[in-house]
């Protein structure tokens, strides 16, 4: 009797464990959201390229697997040609800038020179321009006596000595007059003639900005050169790790051609492909416990950050065809993104599969 009631009392025991047991986990599956459809990825996985230039890799930094800070070298490519190519640009702008400087001494010496030129026919001009108004002035007070002379020597009046004298006063002032306004001419017609060389100033300042658009452009050219040589240092664009290298020192790499691949170990989340039945009570904001396949002693936890708005087989390189209405209804997943927040992010690598519990939210 006593071994029945054992047996009784462990079998009562063993319901009672199976059913609590039972109903934590029905209740479990009424309240979370599992999936095993889960995977780590990550944003930042970027595979790193040459952008503007190709060549031969001379050397290369780093192996996989090694952390690289932000801005480090990790390649470099064969640059002599770009150093030659940039020091005769150098040997070009220093010579276009020499002509530039000679031109611009020889305009200021021109100009200079006809300034001067310029000033002196102009204070000549003016002197005999006085010369002639006093001369103007005393001509035609003579010309007045010697109209008087004359009629007085027509008269008998005057001796022919007197009327002889003003006259010739009179010949010798209009002839002075004549000389200086031949004079005043050739002044004016030589300052004209400088004028006219102003015409070389001005053909120099064509040819200076003709250099100086050169100049520009050469140095535009050099900048340019600059960078491209910078850009034969591939560098780290933030702190990770190498995860792939695409090539081997000596390799001639084309613009584009992939040459690391690396990964911000910080930046990476899980990917749950969540079937559709299952999104009820799954809201943005929901705490989700992750278990990852490789880790099984590590423990992990995150929240909801985005539930995509279409499935993920929209997205397939070949979509069904359900237009003829002839297909197998299956479940579809629905991409969740889950951000991790507890737990040892560097122990993880982009694609190891995980299982997911998202609590779910009425």
């Amino acid at each position: 009797m006593k071994g029945k009631a054992l047996g009784i009392l462990v079998l009562v025991l063993t319901l009672l464990v199976a059913g609590v047991w039972g109903f934590k986990w029905i209740t479990y599956r009424l309240n979370h959201a599992i999936s095993n459809a889960a995977f780590v990825e990550s944003d930042s996985l970027l595979n790193l390229a040459y952008k503007r230039t190709g060549g031969r890799v001379i050397r290369l930094f780093k192996k996989e697997g090694d952390f690289v800070q932000k801005g480090e070298v990790l390649a470099k490519l064969e640059d002599k040609e770009l150093r030659l190519k940039l020091q005769e640009t150098e040997h070009k702008i220093s010579a276009l800038r020499k002509e530039r400087e000679a031109l611009v001494i020889e305009r200021q010496k021109l100009r200079e020179e006809l300034n001067k030129k310029v000033a002196l026919l102009d204070s000549r001009v003016k002197e005999v321009e006085s010369r002639l108004s006093a001369l103007e002035v005393g001509l035609e007070q003579v010309e007045k006596d010697w109209k008087r002379f004359k009629e007085l020597f027509s008269k008998g009046v005057v001796p022919s000595r007197r009327f002889e004298e003003i006259d010739t006063q009179r010949k010798k002032l209009v002839k002075e007059r004549q000389a200086l306004l031949n004079l005043k001419e050739s002044l004016e017609k030589e300052r004209e003639i400088v004028e006219v060389s102003r015409k070389a100033v001005v053909s120099l300042q064509k040819r200076i900005e003709s250099l100086e658009e050169r100049i520009l452009a050469a140095e535009k050219g050099r900048e340019d050169l600059l960078e491209v040589l910078e850009q034969t240092l591939l560098k780290a664009p933030f702190d990770g790790y190498v995860v792939k290298r695409f090539v081997n020192e000596g390799e001639v790499v084309r613009q584009g051609q992939y040459i690391y691949s690396l990964l911000n170990p910080e930046d990476v989340y899980v990917l749950v492909l969540l079937e559709e039945n299952k999104l009820e009570g799954v809201k943005e904001g929901n705490k989700v416990y992750i278990k990852v396949d490789a880790l099984p002693d590590a423990e992990y936890e995150g929240v909801v950050s985005v539930i995509n708005m279409a499935t993920a087989a929209k997205f397939a390189l070949i979509p069904r065809d359900i237009t003829a209405g002839e297909f197998t209804k299956v479940a579809q997943r629905v991409p969740v993104r889950v951000e991790i927040t507890k737990g040892d992010k560097r122990l993880l690598r982009v694609g190891f599969g995980a299982e997911v519990s998202i609590r779910k939210r009425r």
